[in-house]
C-alpha cells in the first residue's frame, strides 16, 4: 500500500499544481511502474475540480464566463507542463528540417517565434472547447477525456524506446506491469458505465495518441518527455472536439 501511496504522491505532485504534504517519499521503478497507471486518477482529480468550480461560478457569473474561466483553471491545475512541450516539439520539428538537433532545440530555455504562436493558437482552440463542453453541461464526458487521454500511458508506451534512465523504461522495466494494465481496466469499465459510447472515444484516443507519438519518432528518432507531453495535448484536444460532434 505504501508504495501505491507514494506513486499516487509522486504522480499528483508532478504532473499538477495540487500541493503533497509528503517528506521523504520512496522512489523507485515500482513508484514509476505504479504512476503510470495512478496517471488517469490525476485526470480524475482535476476534471472533479474544475467541475465543481464550474458548478459554483454559474451561481455568480454568466454560465458561458463561468465555462471560460473553469477551462483555463484546468490548463493551469497542471501547471501548464504539456503545453510548455508543445512549444518546445514544433520548434526543433521545424528546426531539424534546418538540420539542426532537434533533442537541443527541446532542451533550449527559451522558446522560438513559431512554437510561441502555435501553442498560442492552440490554447485557444483548447479553452474554447472545454468552455463549449462545460457551457453545456457535458461534465462526464469532460471527465472521461481527463482519463482517457492519460490512460495511453500505461497501455501504448510500451511499444517505444526510451533512455534507459528514463522514469518511462524503468517504470516498464519492472516486472508486473501487465497485472498494472489489467487494474487500469477499472477505468474503462467506469466510464462505459458513466457514458455508454465512452467505447468510442477509448478507441479514438488511442489510435490518436498511437500515431501522434510516432510520428514524432519517426521525425526525430526518438520520443522524449516533451513528446509525449506533446501527444497528450493533442489527443485531448481530439477527444474534445470529438465530444463536441457527440454533443452537437
Amino acid at each position: 500500500m505504501n508504495k501505491i501511496l507514494n506513486a499516487f504522491y509522486f504522480a499528483l505532485s508532478y504532473f499538477s499544481i495540487i500541493p503533497v504534504f509528503v517528506k521523504n517519499m520512496e522512489i523507485n521503478n515500482e513508484t514509476y511502474k505504479y504512476t503510470l497507471a495512478l496517471l488517469p486518477l490525476v485526470g480524475v482529480i482535476l476534471a472533479s475540480v474544475v467541475i465543481l468550480l464550474n458548478l459554483g461560478l454559474v451561481e455568480l457569473f454568466n454560465p458561458l464566463y463561468a465555462s471560460f474561466v473553469c477551462a483555463v483553471v484546468y490548463l493551469a491545475l497542471y501547471g501548464f507542463l504539456h503545453l510548455e512541450a508543445v512549444c518546445d516539439v514544433v520548434d526543433a520539428w521545424f528546426a531539424s528540417h534546418g538540420g539542426k538537433d532537434p533533442y537541443k532545440i527541446m532542451k533550449e530555455p527559451t522558446i522560438g517565434a513559431i512554437g510561441a504562436l502555435y501553442a498560442f493558437s492552440f490554447v485557444l482552440l483548447k479553452v474554447g472547447a472545454i468552455t463549449y463542453l462545460l457551457y453545456e453541461k457535458q461534465y462526464m464526458l469532460f471527465f472521461i477525456i481527463c482519463i482517457f487521454s492519460r490512460l495511453n500511458f500505461i497501455y501504448l508506451l510500451g511499444y517505444f524506446k526510451f533512455s534507459k534512465d528514463s522514469f518511462l523504461s524503468l517504470a516498464f522495466a519492472d516486472a508486473g506491469v501487465f497485472k498494472v494494465k489489467l487494474y487500469s481496466l477499472v477505468y474503462i469499465l467506469i466510464a462505459f458505465f458513466v457514458v455508454p459510447n465512452s467505447l468510442i472515444l477509448l478507441f479514438v484516443s488511442l489510435l490518436s495518441f498511437f500515431i501522434i507519438l510516432r510520428t514524432l519518432n519517426k521525425q526525430f528518432g526518438f520520443v522524449n518527455g516533451d513528446c509525449l507531453g506533446f501527444t497528450l495535448e493533442h489527443v485531448e484536444l481530439i477527444l474534445l472536439n470529438f465530444a463536441l460532434v457527440l454533443v452537437v
